[in-house]
């Protein structure tokens, strides 16, 4: 039987396309950490079925965490929050945590929190405040959202840890330039209008006169855009693939000359730390934590939300300067492999449980150190 004591990544592993259990399954995949000294094991916290069967994964989440308290065994459980119904579930098996004694490291990934908790009562608020200050540390994406957690619910500096997502590597050969290839414009997530799929949409139509392929991949109402893009004449260049696995989104990454993300709101996704891995360009709003780490015309082409002229000016930006696209993948890929390797994502979350569980007791709040993978 394994000596290390265990770490649940808590979060729900079952819905399809979702960038926080995905995340959570590549830590998982790990099995320990990089010290050895804890073991890490899934924890669904709501199943990926009909919304009413969660409150039977929820239980049986509570149950895992008393069982492996009775055992002896538990460490940490990581609280990986987004919005809506997940504030609730996480503020479950927060108490069920306290209740036993563990400790708790809640990892906040929700792009809309600021709006979400703008539009909880009074009661609702307060929950969101006692999670955050209730948490033995706290998790963000980047130095926006550390701001955000300080100023609205008075949570010390040294109880907020910034540590950025880390994807797997991708074997990806540098591109070739194909003069008589379209080129290959990717987008992969949720077919939202908060995504900003519509202004893709509608800038892309102004590109009829240039050899661009448009592949969308993710799930939502796909046939309404579908039905959008046969309306502004592109139906028979835009391709609509649903939801695919990673495996094989990993591949249309690869595979394509630019990802575009002209989203409104975001924390730092994980589709564009993996076309950074897969040498694929990127065109993206500064949004969220993405100005923090990228840098426009150096790592990405920024574009500003809502802006369609600019949005298709960026596309053929790149579609008409080959040595722009390859210049942002060498520096994209160089970005990867100092801030977003799973190796260093995990070495910086490990560093938190370390410091959460101490070898010689009980760490007091005031040595408790903030760890930020930042620009170097």
């Amino acid at each position: 039987m394994s000596a290390r004591r265990t770490v649940f990544l808590a979060c729900p592993y079952g819905q399809v396309g979702g960038g926080m259990g995905s995340i959570m399954a590549y830590l998982a995949s790990l099995g320990h950490d990089p010290s050895g000294r804890f073991d890490l094991k899934r924890l669904e916290s709501r199943g990926g079925g009909h919304l009413a069967l969660s409150p039977f994964f929820l239980a049986a989440a509570v149950g895992r965490i008393f069982l492996e308290a009775a055992r002896g065994r538990l460490a940490v459980v990581h609280l990986n929050l987004a919005e809506r119904g997940s504030v609730y579930r996480k503020a479950v098996l927060l108490a069920a945590t306290k209740l036993v004694g563990g400790r708790v490291l809640l990892h906040l990934h929700a792009a809309q929190i600021v709006q979400f908790h703008r539009s909880m009562g009074g009661a609702g608020r307060g929950l969101l405040r006692w999670m955050f200050r209730g948490a033995d540390q706290c998790v963000v994406l980047g130095e926006v959202w550390q701001r955000w957690v300080m100023d609205t619910f008075d949570v010390k500096s040294n109880r907020i840890s910034i540590i950025y997502n880390g994807v797997p590597a991708t074997v990806a050969a540098p591109r070739t330039p194909q003069p008589d290839a379209p080129f290959r414009l990717l987008f992969v997530g949720n077919l939202l209008e908060r995504k900003g799929v519509s202004d893709l949409l509608r800038a892309f139509a102004g590109l009829r006169a240039h050899r661009i392929e448009l592949t969308m991949a993710g799930g939502g109402p796909v046939e309404t855009y579908r039905t959008m893009a046969a309306d502004l004449g592109i139906g028979d260049r835009v391709r609509f693939t649903g939801w695919m696995s990673q495996d094989a989104a990993r591949a249309l990454m690869v595979a394509s000359n630019a990802l575009i993300l002209p989203a409104y709101d975001e924390g730092l996704p994980l589709v564009i730390l993996e076309a950074l891995a897969s040498r694929t360009p990127v065109i993206c709003t500064p949004v969220g934590s993405i100005p923090e780490v990228l840098e426009d015309r150096r790592t990405a082409l920024f574009v500003t939300p809502g802006d369609q002229p600019g949005i298709e000016a960026a596309i053929l930006t790149l579609v008409n300067d080959p040595a722009l696209g390859a210049a942002l993948s060498d520096e994209g890929a160089a970005l990867y492999e100092r801030l977003f390797t799973m190796d260093a994502f995990a070495r910086a979350v490990g560093s938190v449980y370390a410091a959460l569980t101490p070898r010689d007791g009980a760490l007091t709040p005031a040595a408790w150190p903030p760890v930020k993978e930042g620009r170097r």
